[in-house]
């Protein structure tokens, strides 16, 4: 399946000067009679990091945060960054990743991409006529729910004559009116803040109608309405997950879909993409690409060299020394494409073979393009080329 990642949160990564240490680290404990487990298997990350070289005190600046418990069950991981500043990120990862630990020149984000690209930035909003519930999901970090009420509470219809009673009605619609106007305020705020993919609404009919009214055009394009759950009793907390997973799943797809169908537009017109490693490695050195593609299993033992500085990179060692790296250091060609991405602010999707075909396993979704933009369908490397 593929899935699309924002790179944001190693933007200020890009910022530090390396050399990194680099550890990504299972954090799940499900069995207390393996409390332990995950203290034996930093020892022996330790050991392996100072035999590569890594200085003591950069790798001692993890320990705490590599051992510190998750506050949470369930499957997890950790991402941890540092270099002879000490810790400069610690990201908690969603499902159990495949641990990694490197000392080099740049960070190594692969397992953490993968770990973390099926995840999706939402909100879920569950409205009465008085007000509602927001949970706010991050791609990274733990859900935080707030309330939102806004006061007006003449909310109920009541008997009485006709002529009162259409007043009355008035006066209850205002409210309902002014307490989702209010919600749509705080959501507004939300949006701006969190910069979510979707946002959910669920509940009260008219509340929806009202919030959509009152929305402004950056939450009214991420709004998808449900026919399931809100703030009423007896909602279902099945039905509720259920339908909002199957709306996260169709922008997920909408979004990698997108990415896929750029791509191919773009090269069979043979204007904004680029495909092949050393086509790609080109244009990411040029800060042209807005998206990298990578199918998964196709270029991930194959190295790249690399220096120090931001995008520094070439698929030779004399590359990347053109590029303006002045020790260049090999590293497998996944790591420094998603680093490469990183630094140019661009996105990274991984795609299942089959699903796209670019020539060694590597395209590019181009911000621009001009006469000297390579764009070869053919494999630069013996054995990597697309189908």
């Amino acid at each position: 399946m593929e899935a699309h990642m924002d790179l944001e949160m190693f933007h200020g990564l890009a910022e530090a000067t390396g050399p990194f240490v680099s550890v990504t680290i299972d954090v799940t404990k499900t069995d207390p009679a393996t409390s332990d487990d995950l203290d034996a298997r930093w020892r022996d990350i330790v050991r392996r990091l100072v035999a590569d070289g890594a200085p003591r005190e950069v790798v001692d600046s993890l320990e705490e945060a590599a051992l510190a418990p998750t506050g949470h069950g369930g499957l997890r991981g950790r991402l941890l960054v540092a270099n002879a500043d000490g810790l400069l990120d610690a990201v908690e990862l969603p499902v159990r990743p495949r641990e990694d630990a490197t000392w080099g020149p740049i960070p190594s984000l692969v397992p953490a991409v993968r770990a973390l690209a099926g995840t999706l930035p939402h909100v879920v909003v569950r409205l009465d006529r008085s007000g509602a519930d927001v949970e706010v999901v991050p791609g990274v970090g733990e859900p935080e729910t707030t309330s939102v009420e806004s006061g007006h509470d003449e909310i109920h219809r009541a008997g009485a004559p006709a002529t009162a009673q259409r007043k009355f009605q008035a006066r209850v619609e205002d409210s309902w009116e002014r307490n989702a106007a209010a919600v749509a305020e705080q959501l507004d705020r939300v949006v701006r803040e969190h910069r979510p993919e979707v946002v959910v609404l669920m509940g009260d009919e008219h509340a929806m109608s009202y919030l959509e009214h009152h929305a402004s055009d950056a939450l009214r394009s991420r709004i998808v309405r449900l026919r399931t759950g809100g703030r009423g009793e007896g909602t279902s907390e099945v039905a509720e997950r259920e339908a909002t997973e199957s709306v996260l799943a169709a922008t997920r797809a909408a979004a990698e879909a997108d990415v896929v169908g750029r791509f191919e537009e773009q090269t069979g017109r043979a204007q904004a993409a680029a495909e092949g490693l050393e086509p790609v490695v080109e244009v990411l050195q040029r800060a042209q690409v807005d998206e990298v593609l990578l199918v998964e299993g196709r270029v991930h033992d194959h190295p790249l060299w690399v220096g120090s500085g931001r995008l520094q990179i070439g698929s030779t060692r004399e590359e990347a020394s053109l590029a303006g790296a002045s020790e260049p250091v090999e590293v497998p060609a996944d790591a420094a494409l998603v680093w490469a991405a990183v630094c140019s602010r661009a996105g990274v999707t991984l795609v299942d073979p089959g699903q796209a075909h670019p020539a060694d396993g590597v395209g590019a979704v181009l911000r621009w393009s001009d006469e000297s933009t390579p764009r070869s369908r053919f494999p630069s490397m013996p054995g990597h080329g697309g189908e």
